[in-house]
């Protein structure tokens, strides 16, 4: 795995202008589909072809991962996510992260000699200094657990593992398994490594990490994934970044120039100095039409009021952005037109509005060969859009 660095002295981008402005690069694909397509010269793939590939490449790996079913919520929270060993405690044993928890071993996790020893997997990262109790909370029963004494691996097989669903609730068995499973390396790509759960209970982010990575795969000439947000040029996230970026105008402020042109320039230049930076990805243009007049995020959608205006202006985006060999990331799709309760509110939309007034932007992005979408974080018919089926199919 290649090191990730600073974004004041990460090398230039490997993507190409030639890559993003290839003309039969038509198709919105998944950043799965992207890479695989990176590791073909790209020449675009048929879908059997790809996943054909992506066997044949799986065939060769063997790297343990954490089955979770049936513990209330949280049943699917490591499903097939790559577990990975961080080191050592103090004790010794082994520890793990998996899909954000991590997965460590506890002499008396309430502090008590007389409790029995177990493995623990967590939200929180543990004390690997501590002698005993490695999350500080002076209990046992609020995460995940089973019983164990042998501190140099987690039981492997089916086990029974217990934690508590709810207050008062009883306990909730259900059986884990870590198992041997052949899909590493395309696991590693769909889980970021920007940012962590800290003791307090908060994500943080890592300092002068993008605000996405992935892992980097040299054995095929894979680049790791270094994608930074981007309402108004290059968004600084550490002190250190400060003063050391270009204040771009708004998207907005864009759209009112009513001038494809002026934003395919703007986007060349945004994309030079994104690659400058060492990012490879600029995570938008942001084209949701305005629907809520007090949204919190207008100021970033390049698309205004107005469907056909944006339809206009993203193609000069997703062009000269690409164009200096930073793929661009369209969002959010879909219908995710306000901020306030934007996690549990349901957009309702029928179809014929639907194409009519908040598709055209996202049809002429496609159009464009932009590379890659970023789902919303709303519902739409009650379904949350990052899981939904139907929009991905129209998608």
């Amino acid at each position: 795995q290649e090191p990730h660095r600073s974004a004041t002295n990460f090398p230039q981008a490997p993507l190409t202008s030639a890559t993003m402005s290839h003309p039969r690069l038509r198709s919105v694909m998944l950043l799965l589909l992207l890479m695989a397509v990176l590791g073909a010269a790209f020449e675009p793939l048929s879908w059997e072809e790809a996943y054909r590939r992506a066997e044949e490449t799986l065939a060769r790996m063997d790297v343990p991962l954490l089955f979770v079913t049936g513990l209330c919520e949280r049943q699917s929270f490591a499903n097939n996510l790559l577990y990975q060993n961080l080191g050592t405690t103090k004790g010794g044993a082994p520890y793990f992260s998996v899909g954000g928890y991590y997965l460590y071993f506890d002499p008396h996790c309430d502090g008590n000699a007389s409790t029995p020893a177990r493995w623990v997997l967590s939200e929180s990262d543990p004390d690997v200094d501590a002698d005993h109790d490695l999350d500080g909370d002076g209990l046992c029963s609020l995460d995940m657990h089973v019983k164990s004494t042998n501190f140099t691996m987690p039981p492997m097989g089916t086990q029974e593992w217990q934690m508590h669903c709810a207050e008062g609730e009883a306990v909730s068995s259900a059986n884990v398994t870590l198992r041997m499973v052949p899909q590493g390396e395309k696991l590693s790509l769909l889980k970021g490594h920007s940012y962590y759960k800290s003791r307090n209970g908060w994500y943080t982010q890592r300092e002068y990490w993008y605000v996405g990575n992935t892992d980097a795969i040299p054995r095929l000439d894979l680049p790791s994934f270094n994608m930074q947000d981007a309402a108004a040029g290059f968004r600084p996230t550490s002190p250190g970044m400060s003063g050391k970026a270009t204040v771009w105008p708004s998207l907005l402020c864009m759209a009112a120039t009513w001038d494809p042109e002026a934003v395919r320039s703007y986007s060349e230049a945004l994309g030079r100095e994104f690659r400058g930076k060492g990012a490879n990805a600029i995570l938008g243009p942001s084209i949701n039409v305005h629907r809520v007049a007090r949204n919190g995020r207008n100021f970033e959608y390049l698309s205004g009021e107005d469907p056909y205006l944006g339809a206009k202006l993203v193609k000069g985006y997703v062009q000269g952005v690409q164009s200096e060999g930073v793929f661009a990331v369209v969002k959010h799709w879909v219908f995710n037109e306000q901020e306030t309760n934007r996690s549990s509110e349901s957009s309702i939309v029928d179809d014929k509005t639907a194409w009519e007034l908040y598709s055209p932007p996202y049809q002429a992005a496609v159009d464009a060969g932009v590379a890659a979408v970023m789902c919303s974080y709303n519902k739409v018919d009650s379904e949350y859009s990052c899981g939904n089926s139907k929009q991905f199919k129209v998608l």
